[in-house]
């Protein structure tokens, strides 16, 4: 039987930028006779189940799983391959924040994407990945990506996946916006809040958490650098602590963050390491890799090389 790609595409990506950039995929793949098979997402947690289904049936003929969509669907994706780490997986940019393709060194541009992962010349690299598990080990592990954001910027992820303006934003190709609007709007309301975070068994606490962001690549919320050090590839974690912050300062945080500049504060602490447990005084919002997973606690920890991305 002849290998052959699957596309699994969210057509609700970017505000319906998801099925626009499919039909230009679509297009290039027939003229080159690329043999291939897609599925579109209905809901949420979809992409995970048809990555499960197909795996299952097809382990052994797939070239790889592309997600056409956004960090949101990667997510759900890698999590339904949790038993073939072996398939590879690729990304063409179609969500608000892409960071995925910027972690992961993919061209965020449609067909420079495209020709990149059905390039016979194109390798594919092995990185970490991350796994979380909520509350105690007695629940079920998940796995993430990117980043896994607690607190403030748990609430952003909530508040800005709720808003209207992400959609708007999205339709003219500035959906990193959203997270910066909304940042703006909760500044004033959020409450920081007491942490205690275990990084390979060494305790460390807090007072005035704003956030921690637990990264494996460097970029966040559509291109932050939060963690300016993170790689991919040194089966580490690393981690950003926003405390002890005024108001007014964090308004500047956000204004560095972009370059990496925020590290240079004395209210930011920068840990690393391959297990970390997080608790907080009251429960605090998280998302992973953009979606929303409950509160805290949380317990992390790193997979070295088990992602495979081409």
């Amino acid at each position: 039987m002849q290998k052959f790609y699957i596309f699994i595409i969210n057509p609700k990506a970017g505000n319906g930028k998801g099925e626009k950039v499919w039909k230009k995929v679509k297009r290039e793949l027939q003229k080159q006779n690329i043999p291939y098979r897609s599925f579109f997402t209905q809901r949420a947690g979809h992409g995970k189940d048809i990555a499960q289904q197909m795996s299952h049936i097809h382990h052994e003929h797939l070239k790889g799983i592309v997600t056409v969509g956004g960090d949101g669907t990667m997510h759900e994706i890698i999590n339904g391959l949790s038993q073939y780490p072996e398939i590879p997986v690729s990304f063409i940019s179609a969500g608000s924040g892409n960071d995925f393709a910027r972690g992961f060194k993919i061209p965020r541009k449609t067909m420079q994407a495209l020709q990149h992962i059905t390039s016979k010349r194109a390798r594919i690299r092995r990185y970490d990945l991350g796994e979380y598990r909520l509350g105690n080990r007695k629940h079920k592990a998940n796995l993430f990506t990117s980043s896994i954001g607690i607190g403030f910027d748990g609430e952003v992820a909530k508040r800005t996946n709720e808003s209207k303006y992400k959609g708007v934003l999205n339709k003219v190709g500035l959906g990193s916006l959203s997270y910066i609007i909304t940042v703006l709007k909760l500044t004033m309301k959020y409450e920081p809040s007491h942490l205690k975070i275990k990084v390979d068994g060494l305790e460390h606490e807090f007072s005035n958490v704003w956030l921690v962001a637990t990264t494996n690549i460097k970029f966040y919320g559509g291109g932050m650098k939060i963690c300016p050090d993170a790689r991919p590839d040194d089966g580490l974690l690393n981690i950003c602590i926003v405390h002890n912050l005024s108001r007014k300062k964090l308004f500047f945080l956000f204004g560095t963050v972009f370059l990496g500049l925020h590290t240079k504060l004395k209210e930011v602490t920068l840990l690393k390491g391959k297990e970390i447990d997080v608790e907080s005084s009251v429960p605090a919002t998280m998302h992973a890799d953009g979606e929303l997973i409950g509160s805290t606690p949380i317990k992390i920890r790193v997979h070295p090389r088990r992602l495979m991305v081409k």
